[in-house]
């Protein structure tokens, strides 16, 4: 099968890699890349027209990031027929029912492996135990600069600035790591696996999500004092008919499997009622395991297997994070008569005042936090797992 590849940055170049060791049935055939200046051999071009309207090309594989034109691009090559395989999470999140619908509309397939969890096989794994079973909890670490930034505040006692500096010359982290680190990569990845998982589409402002850019060193002796560790954690839980789905920074005890992921490591869980706990652990990035994944994703279309995992989205199942409960860790930079009101616990030194609250519901924490900004407190919050 002739592949049109879309973007030959980090991950395109290890797509590349990848096809041309496996001297198989795949070929790519031409390369969309920016600028002229780009151009290597014959098979690259700065006109997307080379590579949709090329009868020879099977499949458009989508590397390139970002929200447009990636959207416009995708569509065009579903609807001329073409299978089309992404990576990319934003705009599989913005667009995944219309992106869905299309494939189906012109009887071809739209493959996101890549797209959640890097190398780890997530996606597939999570279609294939939703087909039998119903998913009623899936949690996870599911961002790897995150992970690595509280990895080495646990453990160095390095401020948040002085980690992302290193995060960044390693390669884990971006020029602007807003995605990342105020949790909208989480939150894209939560909307997918929570399509995948319950066959529905959840939109984005539906699930709310709070980052670390403003944790502190005082927050992580804290937890040390409490012995717990704090992770980025996507939660998606089954109620009923309706969907709890949200992301936020969450207190595990200090020996739990999740507060024991190093580095840039990534772990996904799912629950369910007749598979019970499975965990997948791995690299959720970096260029050979996210190209790896995409590379399945095409053998899967090449050998007629994708036809089992097709995605459907059918239902529609509405997110309610009021149901959702528990105690939450709250730091501002100045008292809170709200905050103390409704907390067991709090304490206040030089670095401002630590609250440790009863049961709130999440949708009531998270919107509690856009109004004590509004106000102009500065704070950081964590859920805590009991």
């Amino acid at each position: 099968m002739k592949i049109g590849l879309l973007g030959c940055g980090t991950v395109g170049s290890g797509v590349v890699e990848i096809i041309e060791k496996l001297k198989g049935s795949l070929e790519i055939q031409r390369i969309l890349v920016k600028s002229p200046e780009d151009c290597k051999d014959a098979r690259y071009t700065c006109n997307y027209a080379d590579l949709v309207n090329d009868p020879e090309i099977d499949i458009i594989v989508e590397v390139m990031g970002g929200l447009h034109p990636a959207r416009e691009y995708i569509l065009e090559a579903l609807t001329k027929g073409k299978h089309v395989v992404s990576a990319n999470k934003a705009v599989i999140a913005a667009n995944f029912k219309e992106f869905v619908e299309t494939a189906k509309a012109h009887h071809c397939y739209f493959l996101i492996e890549a797209s959640t969890g890097g190398g780890i096989p997530w996606i597939k794994n999570l279609q294939r135990y939703a087909r039998i079973d119903d998913i009623f909890e899936i949690t996870g670490i599911f961002n790897g600069t995150t992970n690595y930034i509280l990895d080495q505040m646990h453990k160095s006692g390095a401020d948040f600035d002085a980690v992302l500096k290193e995060a960044q010359k390693l390669g884990y982290a971006e020029y602007d790591p807003s995605a990342d680190i105020d949790g909208i990569d989480v939150q894209n990845k939560a909307i997918i696996s929570a399509g995948i998982a319950h066959n529905t589409y959840v939109y984005k402002e539906e699930v709310p999500v709070f980052g670390i850019r403003d944790l502190t060193c005082t927050d992580i002796d804290y937890f040390h004092r409490k012995k717990k560790v704090c992770k980025l954690l996507a939660v998606i839980r089954g109620l009923n008919d309706e969907l709890a789905v949200y992301v936020e920074p969450t207190l595990l005890n200090e020996n739990s499997l999740e507060a024991n992921v190093p580095d840039n490591f990534n772990i996904c869980s799912l629950s369910g009622v007749t598979i019970g706990d499975l965990k997948f652990y791995g690299q959720g990035a970096g260029k050979l395991p996210t190209a790896n994944a995409v590379v399945q994703d095409l053998l899967d279309i090449a050998s007629d297997e994708a036809k089992d995992y097709e995605i459907v989205l059918d239902k529609t199942l509405k997110v309610n994070n009021e149901n959702e409960t528990h105690a939450y860790y709250v730091h501002t930079d100045k008292a809170c008569e709200t905050l103390q009101e409704i907390s067991r616990a709090y304490e206040s030194n030089a670095d401002g005042v630590f609250y440790e609250t009863g049961k709130l519901s999440v949708a009531k924490m998270h919107e509690l936090s856009k109004q004590l900004r509004q106000q102009g407190y500065k704070l950081f919050f964590a859920g805590i797992r009991e």
